[in-house]
């Protein structure tokens, strides 16, 4: 599992969680799973890279988060330990710490979110 800053080195901010520390807790965008026999359960959303791969954005911050989502995006707090071993449990291969946006970045809006507490 690779943990890089936006441009693709490896680490993060100094003193972030790639610096070191795999207990820090990041924020990562993440949605309630809805499905049935899910309760409880999320799904994280993983992002498309420029170069084609993909990758979970982490965030140091929910300010960081809220800078480059939106503030209606949903998300959850955990270990980056914890965020590495599922997101290498299911093929993604990289975690990337404080990206900015990129052009075309989805956002959630309000009605984004009131569809899916209507659907619980």
């Amino acid at each position: 599992m690779a943990v890089s800053s936006p441009d693709g080195a490896p680490g993060g901010p100094p003193g972030g969680p790639a610096g070191g520390d795999v207990n820090e807790i990041v924020i990562v965008p993440a949605r309630p799973d809805i499905r049935p026999g899910h309760d409880g359960d999320v799904i994280f959303e993983v992002r498309q890279l420029s170069d084609g791969g993909q990758a979970l954005p982490a965030f140091t911050t929910v300010e960081r988060l809220v800078s480059v989502l939106g503030r209606e995006q949903p998300w959850v707090a955990l270990p980056l330990r914890n965020i590495q071993a599922i997101m290498g449990g299911v093929g993604v291969a990289r975690v990337v710490l404080d990206p900015a946006a990129g052009p075309g970045t989805w956002r959630w809006q309000a009605s984004d979110l009131e569809a899916l507490e209507r659907r619980q």
